[in-house]
């Protein structure tokens, strides 16, 4: 019975001290799909007028951040491009395409950006070759 006492109190020690220095994690705030509850009236929903896709990619040093064909080095100008898109359509959603490269630092900075300009639906691009497992 003493060993058994002495694991459990070791396990403890380890724990407790593994647990002391974990950085907390905060929540993103993004609506999850519903998934297949089905309701019995069916609303029709406007088309959204397109979509806003931002493509994250990293050179050299610097994350480069591509809109529409248009590259942004500087978060303030890409700010400002989709503050003027959200105040003419905020239901549009817009799509993070974010390489494998980019700090995960700069990935939230332009969630929040994209969240800043008014825009209520932001989603992210994932290729679906390396999600899903491939059958044999």
């Amino acid at each position: 019975m003493t060993p058994m006492i002495d694991v459990v109190f070791l396990l403890l020690i380890f724990f407790i001290s593994a647990s002391a220095n974990q950085i907390r994690e905060f929540l993103l705030p993004t609506k999850l799909a519903t998934g297949s509850i089905e309701s019995p009236e069916t609303v029709p929903q406007e088309k959204p007028l397109g979509e806003v896709w931002l493509k994250l990619k990293r050179e050299g040093n610097q994350t480069i951040v591509e809109l529409n064909e248009r590259e942004y080095a500087q978060f303030d100008q890409l700010k400002q491009t989709l503050t003027s898109l959200a105040e003419l359509a905020p239901e549009i959603p817009v799509i993070l395409d974010i390489e494998e490269d980019v700090p995960l630092g700069e990935m939230i900075r332009t969630y929040d950006t994209s969240l800043a300009a008014g825009f209520h639906s932001i989603h992210f691009a994932t290729d679906v070759n390396k999600v899903a497992p491939q059958k044999n």
